[in-house]
């Protein structure tokens, strides 16, 4: 068991280049509020993983479940309804970025201060800022939100079924999130378990944004996700491609299907109608759309975006 604080869950999959580097920067954190968790989605970054759980037997436990997950989604999930109830709060952690030394302290700052103002029996999630680097962790932009012309404060419920904003490897959550989220452990429509979480966060009690970088965000060819360029001509012309953004549209209904049968019946009914609505979009026409989007505020926050879900919602 845990008699630590903080648990951060972190999901390799043949990391050996970037996962060393990680695992030093939790280390040299400037709290020791933490114990970390190792899982490998198979076993190629495996004999580096258990060489630093002998190392550091009192803060890192190698953990291998025996299964093959094949995407960070279903991998963090899985660590989340193993080991979420563990500590009053759990974090997550990619194996390629590299923590600031603050990032636990100031994390868990902020979470104990939402906690204050809401209910610490409430469920709550914390994001924060990142810096975006190259693989040599050269820093090519001071703030992953600018960036991405992306605003860390929109974490209304109707704004979050719309556009996802939060950035897992910065997020903590506490344990009353943590077991909200269990019986949502294995849907197949969760997008992405940030996502999936700020979600249940903004209906059952809090998502809040820390604006600071406490993340170098390393972008090299292998990342899943990773950083866009919003200001780039390509990044804007993705956005305006009906099929990117007619998938976006239709996977975020299907997800938000899945909230409101797992969730619904628990929600304030200002959220219900919302994630009613939101599901709508599968199966009613452009009219119909255009006037939920305009009703519930379905909007994402840069005009390209708008007016690609304009075009093809």
């Amino acid at each position: 068991m845990n008699n630590r604080s903080v648990t951060i869950l972190l999901a390799a999959y043949k990391g050996n280049a970037f996962v060393p580097a990680q695992i030093e920067s939790i280390l040299a954190q400037d709290t020791q509020e933490w114990r970390l968790i190792l899982s490998d989605d198979g076993e190629d970054t495996a004999d580096v993983l258990q060489s630093y759980a002998d190392r550091y037997p009192d803060r890192i436990v190698h953990y291998r479940s025996g299964q093959r997950f094949g995407s960070a989604q279903k991998h963090f999930m899985h660590l989340l309804r193993v080991f979420g109830q563990e500590a009053p709060y759990t974090m997550f952690c990619d194996q390629d970025d590299f923590w600031h030394p603050d990032k636990v302290r100031k994390t868990l700052d902020k979470m104990r201060e939402t906690e204050r103002e809401i209910g610490a029996d409430k469920p709550v999630l914390i994001h924060t800022d990142l810096r975006v680097v190259d693989e040599s962790l050269q820093e090519i932009s001071p703030s992953f939100t600018a960036f991405s012309r992306l605003d860390g404060d929109r974490l209304g419920f109707a704004q979050l079924l719309t556009q996802n904003v939060v950035t897992g490897c910065t997020v903590m959550i506490n344990r009353p999130l943590a077991a909200l989220s269990l019986r949502s452990a294995d849907a197949p429509q969760i997008v992405m378990h940030d996502w999936w979480l700020a979600l249940l966060a903004a209906a059952f009690g809090k998502a809040a944004y820390l604006p600071e970088a406490t993340i170098d965000y390393r972008q090299h060819g292998k990342n899943v996700v990773g950083a866009k360029n919003a200001g780039s001509f390509s990044y804007l012309l993705s956005r305006l491609s009906g099929q990117y953004v007619k998938k976006m549209r239709d996977d975020t209904a299907v997800q938000a299907a899945a909230l409101l049968k797992l969730y619904g019946a628990e929600m304030k009914e200002e959220d219900r109608q919302s994630c009613q609505a939101f599901v709508g979009l599968l199966s009613h026409g452009k009219l119909w759309r255009l006037r939920a989007m305009i009703r519930y505020g379905f909007w994402k926050n840069t005009l390209p975006r708008r007016i690609g879900q304009w075009i093809w919602w």
